[in-house]
């Protein structure tokens, strides 16, 4: 008999060795570890997505005639140990587990009641570690960029004769719009929790209940069959206007036409692949701009990021290069700011499990960088507050790409910005009781203030750099007057934010 052992983000029957198995001959391990769910806050519609997927799935195996270990217990090494006592010194086949230092462990649980652990290439990836090798050898900047072009011209997508269509490889200063007023957005999809899935979030609440987040608009594609129709309707509805609007953050609307397709393809009921190529048959249909920047986040962005986090880890998890040390503010678990941004960001956030990547990357983020959060805080909050979080895109995501962590190890600047760019790229400022004009006083927006002051505490830092240097010397030429009442503001702002005990 062949064992598979298949991980919670594995669930897929098109790739790996599920795809090569004859039912009649195999044994399929599935472990749902309750520890796990207990390790973090987690979100509670990020657990009731992954207990409810791996609970359909296990029926998908057995309607495809595999015979199904489907372990429920307190740990992973009791569901292993429960498994081989049934088939001792079995080999377990494992795809490569995506977050770092699982596979070791794995290993060692197997091996120490018995059995075998057999990792092999993980598929739902489009790229492969040699892919990897060969862009980054001799190297001393890693650019996602230049990675996502080595792609393209490895995949072909999007090329001709070996050039890019339409003469360039990427169409993002074209993407960064915000929506008319006037505009109407497409209607959005609802999946109605079947009968398995409603006892999953019974069970969720009952098991989690101070967890992060709320359960009562849970609408996320558990099986591979609603995973499909999310992409279907996310091409027929979002992609023609996905590219323009992607970077825009609306008080009133929260998908905009972003696919939130990640929970899926990071589950597996989606391959990375299947996505681009099905995206790519809308070639002719849909603005090249948009086409692209969707392709670009998932052949690039994604792809790169997992590369770099297997280059990088360990040392990624603690990096602090400048050494920002105060603690998270209360306001990111409960919303509750006179920041309308934040309180947006994070109220949708509660609700549904999800906020698209300018709204973490320019708010959430951008915030805590901004006030010296100590990036390992930050980091742990996004693992437990997305329902598409995993280790593996969130810590490089995070600690290199948001809080600049490891001095640009693969970003060539950190991603700051003061009200005005929130300002330009929403609607939340009209709301809100701040000016993003102001940077001193009691009305300044606490963005534009700490911005200001983040440029103050590192002007030594960046005063030579190529994308900060401006900054730093629009700083030094400021009225000393001005200047000390922006940093007093900031002063205030800290400690009106710091957590109470």
């Amino acid at each position: 008999m062949q064992h598979i052992f298949v991980l919670g983000d594995q669930l897929n029957l098109q790739v790996g060795p599920l795809s090569r198995a004859d039912p009649a001959q195999t044994v399929v391990l599935m472990v749902e570890s309750i520890a796990h769910g207990t390790a973090r806050p987690y979100h509670k519609q990020k657990l009731a997505l992954i207990y409810s997927a791996m609970r359909h799935f296990k029926l998908t195996l057995e309607a495809a005639g595999f015979t199904v270990s489907y372990q429920a217990c307190e740990t992973w090494e009791q569901g292993i140990a429960a498994h081989l006592k049934t088939y001792p010194a079995a080999t377990l086949e494992l795809m490569q587990p995506a977050d770092f230092g699982i596979a070791g462990l794995l290993e060692e649980i197997a091996t120490a009641h018995g059995g075998r652990l057999e990792i092999v290439e993980n598929e739902l990836w489009l790229s492969k570690d040699a892919d990897w090798q060969r862009f980054a050898k001799g190297k001393k900047q890693l650019r996602m960029e230049f990675f996502y072009r080595q792609m393209r011209l490895s995949t072909g997508w999007l090329m001709e004769a070996g050039e890019p269509i339409g003469g360039q490889f990427n169409f993002d200063a074209d993407n960064r719009q915000p929506p008319p007023k006037d505009h109407i957005f497409p209607p959005k999809l609802f999946f109605s929790p079947d009968e398995l899935t409603r006892q999953t979030i019974d069970w969720v609440i009952e098991c989690f209940p101070d967890h992060f987040g709320t359960l009562e608009a849970f609408n996320w594609a558990v099986t591979r069959e609603d995973a499909l129709t999310a992409l279907e309707h996310f091409l027929d509805y979002r992609l023609e206007n996905f590219g323009p609007y992607e970077d825009a953050m609306l008080s009133s609307e929260s998908q905009l036409y972003h696919s939130l397709l990640s929970p899926a393809i990071n589950l597996g009921l989606l391959t990375a692949r299947e996505v681009c190529e099905a995206a790519l048959e809308r070639a002719d249909r849909v603005p090249l701009s948009s086409l692209e920047g969707f392709i670009r986040q998932i052949l690039g962005w994604r792809e790169f990021m997992r590369h770099v986090y297997n280059a990088k880890m360990p040392a990624l998890r603690s990096s602090n290069g400048l050494e920002h040390f105060a603690a998270l503010p209360d306001l990111y678990w409960t919303g509750q700011t006179p920041m309308n941004c934040l309180h947006r960001a994070v109220t949708q956030l509660l609700e549904i499990g999800h906020t698209h990547h300018i709204q973490r990357l320019m708010v959430l983020g951008n915030f805590a960088l901004l006030l010296g959060v100590e990036p390992q805080q930050l980091n742990e909050w996004f693992l437990f507050g997305y329902v598409d979080a995993y280790d593996w895109v969130v810590t490089p995501n995070v600690i290199g790409m948001s809080q600049f962590a490891d001095l640009g190890g693969f970003t060539s600047k950190p991603y700051i910005a003061g009200g005005a760019y929130i300002d330009r790229m929403s609607d939340y400022c009209a709301g809100c009781q701040y000016d993003p004009k102001r940077s001193s006083g009691a009305t300044a927006c606490p963005f534009t203030t700490l911005y200001w002051d983040f440029i103050d505490r590192h002007s030594k830092r960046f005063a030579g750099h190529p994308r900060m240097g401006m900054a730093v010397n629009a700083w030094k030429k400021r009225d000393e007057t001005d200047k000390t009442a922006i940093l007093e503001r900031a002063g205030e702002i800290k400690a009106q934010l710091a957590p109470r005990d």
